[in-house]
């Protein structure tokens, strides 16, 4: 006879199998230790959606055909850099959702709509991104613009400041954009879009 109550007092699990009080221990710890493991993961995830990469939909048409109302986009929200074609999102003063669009130019880039061409630094923009190349004939002018000045210096053509951004939908003839309001700050980026799911 022994005095190990381990031995003395055997249990049965739910199949029938005798259950040592050691054993049960041993799984306990290991139903413990996948519990820590799967909190840490989500606690993880959680820490990279919130602060690192963001889920954002898409709201309206102005970047189509790119991105469409409803679209789920991912956004890089650190450790990135602006370059043109990025797709970005950014809050504007006076805007109740985040806009999401194409960087067309950056600071130090010279800006020109011709009438019916884009121009960056004296390049016609080769944009197959957009939904169509005809743009209405008020695209750009005093009365679809946010003042004269913007329509001014967009058809004269101007450079970008520093920290500055020029920014457009795809869905060119649909977006209010920089060629409506002028250019943006790069303050207001809230990230890049890295992903359409």
């Amino acid at each position: 006879m022994t005095d190990n109550p381990e031995e003395l007092t055997p249990h049965t699990d739910g199949d029938g199998y005798e259950q040592t009080p050691a054993k049960a221990r041993r799984i306990n710890r290991g139903i413990t230790a996948v519990i820590a493991v799967i909190l840490v993961a989500l606690a993880v995830t959680l820490i990279v959606l919130f602060f690192f990469v963001t889920p954002y939909v898409v709201s309206g048409e102005s970047m189509m055909p790119t991105l469409h109302n409803g679209d789920h986009i991912m956004v890089q929200k650190v450790g990135y850099t602006v370059e043109r074609g990025d797709i970005i999102l950014f809050e504007r003063p006076g805007s109740d959702k985040p806009p999401v669009k194409r960087v067309i130019a950056v600071a130090g880039d010279s800006v020109q709509f011709d009438g019916q061409n884009w121009l960056v630094n004296g390049e016609v923009l080769q944009e197959d991104y957009i939904l169509t190349a005809e743009y209405e004939s008020d695209y750009v002018s005093p009365f679809t613009c946010d003042s004269a000045e913007i329509a001014d210096m967009i058809t004269n053509g101007f450079t970008l400041g520093e920290g500055e951004l020029f920014v457009l939908g795809d869905n060119r003839n649909n977006s209010y954009d920089s060629h409506r309001y002028g250019a943006i700050s790069s303050d207001w980026v809230i990230g890049k879009v890295v992903n359409v799911y």
